[in-house]
């Protein structure tokens, strides 16, 4: 193969005087077209981060404000939560989420055994199971008006704090949270009657019936009852102080949690686009690699390095090389364009001719103009210190 490749050459450019220098620049244009159409396709998603980063950028002043319970607006510095703040109110939301399970169970239990006060004998005989759908459904009822009792009491708690300690806040702003006040306090005196009645009945009408001889359970039967509509009161108590966490902090917890997720974001635009810069990067080493590759290739075939006509330019070349007038490492466009027409005799030459073309400076310039404005984020929003909220 290459020996058919060397006589197309020869073919091709051997009786031209200008062969060496003509072949060089072939593969030159065609190395800085090759490198572009690979640029084209590993920054395609360039210009939609661009895109989203900027729309961020509008957006990072609405992380630093969150509204109050009024609707007043509050300024606050991100991170708003440390870990381990962040660790506790997760915590404080999980175990809220046991104890409304745990109360669902135990209403649940507490209201099946009044099923028989409010279903007829027939139906649970026919319907196995039915006093139970009958204690879960009246248990859920209570466990969710009992969460929005909670919920209304602390606001009116937290929006009467904000009326008094601040002039900017009318009295007026409180009207609605009166008439949610109130319908807590309804739900909470139902709840406190509906579980005492129910352990009353449960020991008035439904225990005696049960036919028992142990005087050991005569004996501890009313601590157990006490004790059964205690614990009830006891869930519901911790619930509500939880409850006082949970409403007090969600607003900010919120905005804390939209910024996380932006500066999470940022974070993953900042890999994408270091992970081109690094793509091109080595991609236009290796084409540029591959194609002087070629030039070399193309001098042993016509056995000469440069062309007859430039034998001279060359000698300079490699005069001002000796004696440290042209420096390789450091070229610049006016030598370049001198010695364009030897570039093939030396590498660095060439590499600059493809590193010099402005598509493909462009593109290098507009990775780093993004990778510029997202580590300014990344310094302002202090994204070393992003609590983990996983």
């Amino acid at each position: 193969m290459w020996f058919l490749k060397a006589l197309s050459l020869r073919n091709r450019f051997n009786g031209l005087p200008f062969k060496v220098r003509n072949y060089t620049q072939s593969n030159l244009q065609e190395c800085r077209e090759s490198v572009k159409e690979e640029f084209a396709k590993i920054t395609s998603k360039l210009p939609a981060i661009k895109v989203r980063l900027d729309l961020k950028i509008l957006k990072e002043g609405m992380h630093d404000n969150y509204r109050d319970i009024l609707g007043g607006t509050h300024k606050v510095k991100q991170p708003i939560f440390t870990q381990d703040e962040v660790v506790k109110f997760t915590q404080n939301i999980n175990i809220y989420r046991i104890l409304l399970v745990l109360l669902v169970f135990f209403e649940s239990i507490l209201y099946s055994l009044m099923a028989t006060l409010f279903i007829r004998r027939q139906s649970l005989d026919d319907y196995a199971g039915i006093e139970y759908i009958f204690g879960i459904a009246f248990a859920l009822i209570f466990v969710v008006a009992l969460h929005f009792a909670f919920k209304n009491m602390w606001e009116f708690i937290e929006a009467k704090h904000l009326v008094d300690n601040n002039d900017n806040y009318d009295k007026a702003q409180l009207k609605q949270f009166y008439i949610r006040l109130i319908l807590a306090i309804t739900i909470f005196f139902i709840f406190i009657v509906t579980n005492i009645y129910t352990g009353y009945i449960r020991a008035i009408i439904l225990e005696p019936g049960a036919t028992s001889s142990s005087t050991f359970l005569d004996k501890i039967h009313g601590p157990l009852l006490v004790f059964s509509i205690a614990i009830t009161f006891v869930v519901a108590l911790v619930m509500a102080l939880l409850e006082k966490e949970i409403t007090d902090k969600s607003s900010k917890y919120k905005v804390f949690l939209n910024w996380v997720k932006q500066q999470k974001e940022k974070k993953e635009y900042n890999t994408q686009v270091r992970n081109m810069l690094k793509a091109c990067n080595e991609k236009r080493e290796l084409l540029v690699e591959e194609y002087w590759g070629t030039i070399l290739d193309s001098q042993r075939v016509f056995k000469v390095l440069v062309d007859d006509d430039k034998k001279e330019l060359y000698n300079e070349l490699e005069l001002e090389i000796s004696r440290k007038t042209v420096d390789l490492h450091n070229i610049d466009d006016y030598s370049y364009q001198k010695y364009l027409d030897v570039s093939g005799t030396r590498f660095e030459l060439f590499k600059y001719g493809i590193e010099s073309d402005r598509a493909i400076v462009k593109t290098i310039l507009d990775i780093n103009e993004v990778l510029s404005e997202i580590d300014n984020f990344e310094r302002n929003s202090k994204t070393s210190e992003i609590p983990d909220t996983n």
